[in-house]
């Protein structure tokens, strides 16, 4: 972990909600949704239609009034379309989707009710971080730490981290064709604002219901970064969307980081 952030006033409030605040994920966690798709063979191009679904009698609703129609599964997701989402969810099979979002370093517990395809699991932003990073860093599992080295003031090591290999947990073309999909949000859909010009970017904005949580998750080449904002009474915001603020700020962080780490 190169920086983290858990508030906005340690001495006002110690409580690190990078690491243990549990929020709804809203649309960041389409992902996993997509790469459980992708993984059972379905393609960026594959044709899907957004218009109402009902699923066990819930149907969801999409951020914008009209629904699209027949559209690809890259465009929904880089729209961020709840419909087709919901329906991916179900034919891929809600278990299949939380194995895959265990896979890729989400450690909280998953619910597999037809809404979680919305994002309705509570996840901290550092694990969401973890997930995000096996996508940038060609599909192993990140495994979160802060401290790679501690020394005495005379320079005796008094503990060296020693990481073990990374397990490979997504392969191709499924990761290649997320990645994908996760730069077009960037580039034509909820992500634009995050856009970093001269650097190859991906990554998938989130918002919960009445704008309680908002997120954006993004990445470069080996370097992930996680955005979130709320409030701590889980009181609705002034229609913060993820692709507002958190896209904004991500794109302040990681402009600056990309300049000091190596991306690739």
């Amino acid at each position: 972990v190169r920086a983290l952030v858990g508030g906005l006033d340690y001495a006002a409030s110690p409580f690190n909600r990078a690491v243990d605040a549990h929020r709804q994920a809203g649309s960041s966690w389409k992902p996993f949704v997509y790469l459980a798709a992708l993984e059972s063979g379905r393609t960026p191009d594959s044709p899907v239609v957004d218009e109402p679904v009902t699923i066990n009698g819930w149907t969801p609703a999409n951020y914008e009034p009209e629904f699209l129609g027949p559209i690809t599964l890259e465009q929904a997701l880089a729209h961020s379309i709840n419909t087709v989402a919901a329906r991916l969810a179900d034919e891929v099979g809600r278990t299949v989707v939380a194995d895959t979002a265990r896979r890729v370093g989400i450690v909280s517990p998953i619910n597999t009710d037809p809404a979680m395809a919305l994002g309705t699991t509570q996840v901290t932003p550092l694990e969401m971080a973890q997930a995000y990073a096996a996508f940038s860093n060609g599909g192993r599992r990140a495994s979160a730490y802060g401290i790679e080295r501690i020394r005495t003031n005379g320079g005796q090591v008094l503990y060296q981290r020693r990481p073990a290999p990374a397990a490979q947990v997504i392969a191709n073309p499924p990761l290649s064709d997320l990645n994908r999909m996760l730069r077009t949000v960037i580039t034509q859909g909820t992500g634009t604002r995050a856009a970093l010009p001269g650097f190859d970017v991906a990554g998938k904005t989130g918002t919960t219901s009445d704008y309680r949580d908002a997120w954006f998750a993004g990445f470069t080449g080996n370097v992930a970064t996680v955005v979130w904002m709320g409030r701590d009474d889980a009181k609705p915001m002034a229609r913060v969307t993820g692709g507002l603020a958190p896209a904004e700020l991500w794109r302040g962080v990681m402009g600056v980081a990309v300049k000091r780490l190596p991306v690739s």
